[in-house]
């Protein structure tokens, strides 16, 4: 059933039965998982198994690039709400998991050490980093912590955003 909801060549018809069979089943989470993502699935189908996903799934559902784009942003309401009740374990975990269109929900965060575990998300990228030190969530902390960061510190970019940031220290930047 699974390879049947991964096939993108799946017909509507065929993937509205393998929902209807697998609702009520425990082990059909992967199969609500391949619905999510599915080019093919209805809009109607595809919204009756996000409240089944969890926020990794729905991680997922925002970045494949097959699903349209007034699902991703249903999906990323859910996604908001779902990781707001969140522990720092699990912000922690989203923080390296997360695709560069949600950086900025983990900078507005107050978790201690949260900024320096998105530094080592391996989806971080010196442009979109410069544009997090030019963001309004940027704050003097997360300076030290770029600087400190064995993967940005000498970054050239990334020094000379910290230099025209209004809110990194100087002192800091140029060290």
């Amino acid at each position: 059933m699974r390879k049947l909801a991964l096939n993108p060549a799946t017909p509507t018809a065929i993937l509205e039965e393998i929902f209807e069979t697998n609702r009520q089943e425990t082990h059909a989470h992967a199969i609500w998982v391949s619905l999510g993502i599915h080019p093919r699935t209805p809009e109607s189908l595809r919204e009756a198994v996000f409240p089944y996903l969890f926020w990794r799934d729905l991680l997922k559902v925002v970045d494949c690039p097959a699903v349209p784009e007034r699902a991703k942003q249903k999906a990323m309401q859910l996604l908001q709400r779902r990781i707001e009740r969140a522990t720092s374990g699990e912000w922690k975990a989203f923080a390296r998991a997360c695709s560069p269109k949600l950086f900025s929900w983990v900078m507005k965060q107050d978790q201690p050490g949260l900024f320096a575990v998105l530094l080592e998300n391996p989806r971080m990228t010196e442009t979109a980093l410069v544009r997090l030190i030019h963001s309004p969530a940027m704050k003097a902390e997360f300076s030290v912590q770029i600087v400190d960061n064995r993967l940005w510190q000498n970054r050239r970019l990334v020094r000379k955003a910290l230099v025209y940031s209004k809110a990194s220290d100087l002192t800091t930047a140029l060290v």
